[in-house]
């Protein structure tokens, strides 16, 4: 790394981070997703668990996280209660969140023919009823 001219501060390493976080707009979308959105929620996930793990004993957590233990039975009830929801809502929720993007990617991949042009060729198809007949049939 070049060193910036004299009277020029350095970046910041808040700074770098930015700049780099900013630069990884040419990842395709699931990867730029996880870099930028996931890695937020998958961290706090994490320090939610290690803080658990100290709390409540690593064993605990885990049960409580997983749903094998009440959260009213280990040593720090509330924390419990915290972690047990974690687990019960954050982790199915980033695990449905990064399959259904996935999967919707892999089904617009394969789509062969736009979907203007499909809705319209199955509204021709389909025929329907037709026009109302007019009133001057008499």
């Amino acid at each position: 790394m070049t060193s910036p001219a004299p009277g020029i501060p350095s970046d910041t390493a808040w700074e770098r981070l930015r700049d780099f976080v900013r630069s990884s707009a040419f990842l395709n979308r699931p990867r730029y997703w996880l870099v930028t959105r996931a890695s937020v929620w998958l961290g706090g996930f994490g320090v939610v668990y290690v803080l658990g793990g100290f709390l409540l004993g690593w064993t605990t957590a885990y049960e409580v996280l997983v749903g094998l233990t009440a959260p009213a039975q280990c040593r720090h009830p509330w924390y419990g209660y915290l972690l047990a929801s974690a687990g019960w809502l954050l982790v199915p929720a980033l695990t449905g969140a990064a399959a259904g993007y996935l999967i919707t990617r892999q089904i617009d991949r394969r789509r062969s023919i736009d979907l203007a042009v499909l809705l319209e060729q199955m509204s021709a198809q389909a025929g329907g009823p037709g026009l109302p007949p007019s009133g001057d049939d008499e």
